[in-house]
């Protein structure tokens, strides 16, 4: 008697066993990450920090900053140079009450030369836009080094999705198979046998999204890092670590900004120029002069001469001189507004950025120590239950998906904690 039950138990065990091995394929799956390589060496992709210096060392926009950035320099040489000299050759007559009147030739040279510390001022201004120049070339890394990270994270988190999905179609694949070998021992319906191959094909057409979704963030790191929009890239192998919840203190971070934000540097380097430049236009009341020297020769009809002289310009008009103030003084107060402006909007920035950071952090961790486990265990009684027939088969495939939703929403919320992480790095001017 006990022989026969156990011979009736062993297939519904059997089959207990292989479609919960079965399920739970795709949770201790580790895809297998080769190191891939061309003639030029190793594929970028596999780390963050091998996409990072070449988009660093490619970028155009990098490129184009520091060409602003050399152009700026050179105009403090110019800023603090003097005007070109004015030489000048004439032909005259000799001055005389009768006869002939040969010529004399007056040959001088005139040079305009700023006064009240003006060369001084142009400088500074130069300077102020050197310091500009290279505050938003900062900036400019910054933001590409932002878009790096998050086209990282996304062409990682698509990575693994697109592998998540394709061990949910295996799994699925393999409920389909136990069903059929059920209804062919007589002990399930032809109706459960159609709806794991709707459930197959259904969960191969989201494989196929997701691919185009994985070539079009392979497309958008490609052209980050300058490259063709179909190159190949190595198997991205993680995450950056993300940093400790004590590094997020938003007070601390607003303070680092302050001191750090390449942006709000280049505010600070324009409020610096604007105010010198006010001083500079307040000097314009102030008239330069322009000194001379002329050497005269009369040819044989007379002793050579000298003439020398000073020259300077009357302000008189008044009305411009009192624009150019005016104008002067509101380019000063509109780059403090925008110094202001943009301050504000880092602080509201870094809020948003650090709570948002903080609320996927934890969403992760619920997904990774509760709700993984506890979808696996309800994957691990359901197979068990299919097996010998005490569960449908709309259980076991309800069970198998909420699984793989799970692993597919930790992705999810990992990519947004990369994405509001690059966002605080940037705004606080450097990693965390």
């Amino acid at each position: 008697m006990v022989p026969q039950q156990l011979v009736r138990r062993k297939p519904g065990a059997a089959v207990a066993l292989g479609l919960t091995l079965i399920l739970l394929a795709g949770a201790g799956h580790a895809q297998t990450r080769t190191t891939q390589r061309t003639s030029g060496g190793l594929l970028p992709g596999a780390t963050l920090d091998s996409v990072l210096a070449i988009a660093r060392q490619l970028s155009p926009e990098l490129a184009a900053r520091g060409m602003d950035t050399a152009a700026a320099q050179a105009r403090v040489a110019i800023a603090g140079s003097l005007p070109d000299p004015t030489i000048q050759v004439m032909s005259d007559d000799v001055d005389r009450t009768s006869g002939s009147r040969p010529n004399k030739m007056i040959y001088s040279f005139q040079q305009e030369i700023p006064l009240w510390g003006r060369r001084d001022l142009r400088r500074q201004v130069a300077r102020a836009e050197v310091g500009q120049m290279t505050s938003q070339a900062q900036a400019a890394e910054a933001e590409l080094i932002e878009r790096v990270k998050t086209a990282f994270a996304r062409y990682y988190t698509s990575y693994e999705a697109v592998h998540r999905t394709e061990d949910l179609h295996q799994a699925i694949h393999g409920v389909a198979q136990v069903a059929r070998e059920r209804y062919a021992q007589g002990r399930g319906e032809q109706q459960e046998v159609f709806r794991a191959e709707v459930e197959t094909t259904r969960v191969a057409t989201e494989i196929v999204r997701l691919e185009a979704a994985l070539k079009s963030a392979q497309g958008q790191l490609n052209a980050l890092l300058v490259r063709p929009i179909g190159a190949p890239l190595a198997t991205p192998e993680r995450l950056r670590p993300l940093p400790e919840v004590r590094a997020l203190d938003a007070a601390r971070l607003a303070d680092r900004a302050r001191a750090a934000n390449p942006a709000l540097a280049a505010d600070a380097a324009a409020i610096n120029g604007a105010d010198t430049n006010r001083r500079l236009t307040d000097r314009n009341w102030y008239p330069d002069i322009t000194v001379g020297a002329a050497a005269v020769d009369r040819s044989g009809f007379g002793p050579g001469g000298y003439q020398a002289w000073v020259a300077l310009k009357v302000p008189l008009q008044w009305g411009l001189r009192e624009a150019q103030t005016r104008e002067a003084g509101a380019q000063a107060g509109a780059a403090r507004a925008r110094f202001d402006a943009r301050e504000l909007q880092i602080r509201s920035d870094l809020a948003e950025a650090v709570a948002s950071f903080e609320g996927n952090r934890r969403t992760a961790d619920l997904i990774r120590r509760r709700l993984l486990p506890q979808a696996q265990a309800l994957v691990r009684s359901g197979a068990a239950g299919y097996g010998f027939g005490r569960v449908d088969l709309a259980t076991v495939l309800r069970a198998q998906h909420d699984l793989a939703d799970f692993r597919l929403q930790l992705l999810s919320a990992e990519f947004d904690g990369q994405r509001q992480l690059a966002v605080i790095e940037r705004l606080v001017g450097g990693d965390l």
